[in-house]
Order: C-alpha cells, then sequence, then structure tokens
C-alpha cells in the first residue's frame, strides 16, 4: 500500500503540534498496523491556517492522488486537513472518488474498514450538525445587535473608529468618528464627482497623483468602490429608507419609516458573504435582499443627497462586456515575472486592423516602480508557444525539458541502499549470536548497544527506501501526464484553423502548468 503522510502547523498557533512530531506519530501507526508498504510520502505546509485549503503540501497530495501515486492518507488529527465542514466534505470526497482510504491516527478513524468508514460518516454529521447549532446561534445574536444599532465586528468603515458603549451591566460596540479619515474620504469623494470619473479614471488619477490608501498602498477600483458605497456614514433619512426598500432589503421592524429623521448612521448587517474562489475564501457583496438594515446607534457624517449623487455616478459609466474581438492563445495563462496574470489590449491601427498586447495590471496600476514589465505583442509570445509546441509533437523526448523538476537525485541509489540494508541485516544476525554465546559477559552490553545502532540505521534505510519508491512513481506519473498533453498539442497544431480562437485558448490553459514572460525569456511548462 502507497501511504501519504500529510502534516500541517500554523504560524498563529504556537502550542500546536510540530508537523516533525506528527509525521513521526503517523508513521509509528503505520509501522504498527501495516506490515506490507510499498511507499510513503510526505506532504507538509508549515505555517498554513487551516481555512486555507489553498496549501501547497495539500495541491501537491491532490496531485498526486489524482495520479494514482496515493492509496491511503494518514493525517495526526482532522483538524490538520481544515476547519470548515464543507471544506473536510469535499475533501473527503476527492479522496472517495478516486478510490483512497482515510486514517487520522488521534480520532482513531480509519477507513480502511467498514467499522472505520462508518464512523467517518457519524463524526460528519455530528460535526455538521454541532456547526449548524453555532452558526445559527452566531447569526441570532448578530442579528439583535445589528437591528439595535451597534457594531457586529469586522473592521470599522473608513471615517470611523470602534468604541465600547456600557448599557447598565452590558458594554456592546459602536462606531465613533475619526475625523483624519473623515476628511480624507471626502477629499476622494469630491474629486470623484467634480471630475465625473469612471472608478478606472479615478484609480489612474489616484496613482498619478501620489494619492495612496490610508495604510500607503495604492488604492484599487475594488477599494474605492466599497469606500464609496459604504452606507454607513450615511444619515438615517425617510429618502433612505425608501433607497433600501426598492432594493429588496429587509428592514428590521424596530426601524419604522418614520424613526428616519436623520439624526443616526444606518447600520446593515449580511452586506458581505463568504465565497470561494480557487479553494480560498473571499468576501464579496451579498445580494441586496440578504441585507438586515435598521437604524445605527451612531452619528453619521454623510448626507444622502451626497451618497445619491455617488450612486449615480457609477451608472453614467457603464459599458458592455461581450468580447468584440478573438481570444489571444495566452490569455490568463501568461504570467509576468512578478507574478501577476498579464491582460490584455487592444489597439486599432490607420487601416482599420486590430493588435492585440499583453501587459502587466500591476505596472498598470502601480506605475513602473513596482514592475518593470514592458507590453508585448500578444502574437510574437503565442508565436513561440506555438513553436515549443511544434518541437513538442516532432520529438516526444523534448517533453522533458519542459517538466517541472523533481527532487534533487539522491546520492544514493536504491540499489544501494537495499545492499546496506542487507549489511545491516548481516550484522545484527552476527551480534545477535555473539550475544547468545555471551550473554553473560561483560560485552554484553556493548554488543546490545551495537545491535540498537544498526537497527536505527536500517529504519531509517528502510524509510529512506520507501521514498525512493515514491519519487519513483511520481516521476513515472508526471511523464505520463506530459504524454497526455503532447496528444492534446498534437490534435491542436493539426486542427488549428478548425478550432475556435476560444477552443485553442482553453486547450492552452490544460496544457500549460507554467507560462511566465520575464521580458526576454519565455519560461514555459507542461
Amino acid at each position: 500500500m502507497n501511504f501519504g503522510i500529510y502534516c500541517r502547523k500554523s504560524y498563529f498557533v504556537d502550542t500546536s503540534e510540530s508537523t516533525q512530531m506528527q509525521l513521526t506519530k503517523c508513521k509509528e501507526h503505520i509501522d504498527q498496523r501495516f506490515p506490507e508498504v510499498s511507499s510513503i510520502s510526505f506532504y507538509e505546509d508549515d505555517g498554513y491556517v487551516r481555512s486555507d485549503m489553498d496549501r501547497p503540501g495539500m495541491n501537491q497530495l491532490k496531485e498526486d492522488i489524482a495520479a494514482g501515486l496515493i492509496d491511503c492518507v494518514i493525517i495526526y488529527k482532522i483538524d490538520r486537513v481544515c476547519s470548515d465542514m464543507m471544506d473536510f466534505c469535499t475533501f473527503y470526497s476527492y479522496l472517495r472518488e478516486h478510490e483512497v482510504k482515510f486514517i487520522t491516527v488521534r480520532d482513531g478513524i480509519d477507513t480502511t474498514t467498514p467499522l472505520g468508514e462508518a464512523m467517518m460518516y457519524l463524526a460528519v454529521i455530528f460535526s455538521g450538525l454541532e456547526v449548524r447549532t453555532d452558526s445559527l446561534r452566531i447569526t441570532d445574536n448578530m442579528n439583535h445587535l445589528a437591528a439595535s444599532g451597534f457594531w457586529c465586528g469586522g473592521q470599522a468603515p473608513i471615517g470611523y473608529d470602534i468604541a465600547s458603549v456600557d448599557l447598565g451591566s452590558k458594554s456592546h460596540k459602536t462606531l465613533v468618528f475619526n475625523q483624519a479619515e473623515i476628511d480624507y474620504k471626502n477629499n476622494l469623494i469630491d474629486i470623484f464627482l467634480e471630475n465625473g470619473f469612471s472608478l478606472q479614471n479615478m484609480e489612474t488619477y489616484c496613482r498619478n497623483n501620489r494619492i495612496t490608501s490610508l495604510n500607503g498602498s495604492f488604492l484599487s477600483t475594488t477599494q474605492l468602490y466599497s469606500m464609496f458605497t459604504s452606507p454607513h456614514c450615511v444619515r438615517a433619512t425617510p429618502a433612505m429608507y425608501d433607497y433600501f426598500e426598492a432594493k429588496g432589503c429587509m428592514i428590521d421592524e424596530n426601524s419604522p419609516r418614520e424613526k428616519w429623521d436623520g439624526r443616526h448612521g444606518i447600520i446593515v448587517y449580511g452586506r458581505t458573504m463568504e465565497k470561494r474562489v480557487n479553494g480560498k475564501k473571499r468576501h464579496s457583496l451579498a445580494p441586496p435582499e440578504k441585507w438586515r438594515v435598521s437604524i445605527g446607534f451612531h452619528e453619521p457624517y454623510m448626507e444622502d443627497q451626497r451618497f445619491f449623487a455617488i450612486m449615480a455616478q457609477f451608472g453614467h459609466n457603464t459599458f458592455s462586456k461581450v468580447a468584440k474581438y478573438d481570444l489571444p492563445l495566452l490569455k490568463g495563462v501568461l504570467r509576468c515575472k512578478c507574478g501577476r496574470t498579464m491582460s490584455m489590449s487592444r489597439k486599432k491601427k490607420a487601416d482599420g486592423s486590430v493588435s492585440t498586447w499583453y501587459y502587466c495590471p500591476k505596472r498598470m496600476r502601480a506605475g513602473a516602480e513596482a514592475c518593470d514589465m514592458r507590453q508585448i505583442k500578444a502574437d510574437l509570445l503565442d508565436g513561440k508557444v506555438l513553436d515549443v509546441f511544434k518541437e513538442i509533437q516532432h520529438d516526444p523526448a523534448t517533453v522533458k525539458k519542459y517538466l517541472k523538476d523533481g527532487k534533487k537525485p539522491a546520492r544514493d541509489s536504491s540499489a544501494t541502499v537495499r545492499a546496506r540494508m542487507e549489511t545491516c541485516q548481516e550484522k545484527i544476525g552476527k551480534l545477535t549470536a555473539a550475544l547468545a554465546v555471551n550473554n553473560e559477559s561483560a560485552a554484553a552490553k556493548y554488543i546490545i548497544g551495537e545491535i540498537e545502532k544498526l537497527d536505527i540505521e536500517y529504519n531509517t534505510l528502510k524509510n529512506k527506501l520507501l521514498n525512493f519508491a515514491a519519487e519513483e512513481r511520481r516521476a513515472a506519473a508526471q511523464m505520463k501526464s506530459a504524454m497526455e498533453k503532447r496528444e492534446a498539442i498534437i490534435r491542436l497544431l493539426d486542427n488549428f484553423d478548425s478550432f475556435s480562437a476560444n477552443e485553442r485558448n482553453e486547450i492552452a490553459k490544460n496544457v500549460l502548468r507554467e507560462c511566465t514572460w520575464d521580458g526576454e525569456t519565455l519560461f514555459i511548462m507542461l
């Protein structure tokens, strides 16, 4: 059986078990329970929190599972995988899809047996029930606080600080003015409205005039939009009540329209929601019908007409997102040397034709001091990739040039390690025979000590041999995957004109694992 040991430790919890300790416990469990082991692979994420499923070690484990290199995943505790129930169910479903068994040493879950798999289902059911119960309790409490006008947690909106307010036996959080931030935000809004800017125009203006965020970084369109549309600072007037009602928001019954007299600010709870993007949790704007709106305990600093003017400005700058031109081959694949995915722009020539260029969005937004990568014609880089594809098509051996380098080859080969193991066994046998003859002599303790040293050396060599086996299987799977990609490349080149631009782009995304341009050289990895 081929085992994959997964270990994780967070930077933020110094008291949690080290990855080395987890590895040791998992190896001990394998040695005790499984006499026949073909290979053991080790996957480590040191310094990654459990809420983030996009981890290098976890991603490599999944790749090896998909390649058929792992028969059983073993971890120390179930929380080493994740903290979210949905994340765990997704992970376990992935294991079941590839018929991979699952063992947790500390929790006693072992799906290599029917009883262990039944225990897993029970653990999932009860954990899910606990998570949902806690979620409902917390949501009810937050809804109650929001309905009372208090701040429910999270970072304060720009223009406010968070302060405690004592109301008898209880203490709650509310918002208080931060005049410097209010002046900063009002200045940005004045520039936005007076010039009739779009968000992109506003971002460019801020960059050119060295206007940064409060922490000194360049302002993005997302940050500007979030700042300008935050409703907490607006006076709770009847017009604002009508605005939220028209959007379909849930307005608290204790905040009827007649109480919206403009003396207080507005609390909007549930305006954002968690959304999963590439395995990571991101906050995005929730649908308005999910918003819970009430009169705030805090004071406002923005008039409702100013807020409506901002929203009207957004309405003036709408555009169609329907693509007018074909996608270039490397759209969504090509990365700049700074790590950003390169965007594309179009330039219309005098003869009416259009040329396409790749550019780094980091340079575009933050300037040449942030990234010195210049734009380049899409046809030039697309042609370089097609040249590589043709090289792979004509000579299968060139595939190796474009594969990710594995671990550095060990100085010892599998045969050498086996020979050393046999030597250890022979020495142990001879020393055991000598001990049987001299078990009561003074030399017995030295013989025992030497046997123990040889036993440690033998187990070390055994683990090394298992690692060799795992690496050999991984290399074979990588080569198999590369040859499958070569077949896709051949289909693309043989039928290039019959494929649409979108289809060619999708094939390139599936074939290219990495594609990076450093201004002189295009680095490609299958």
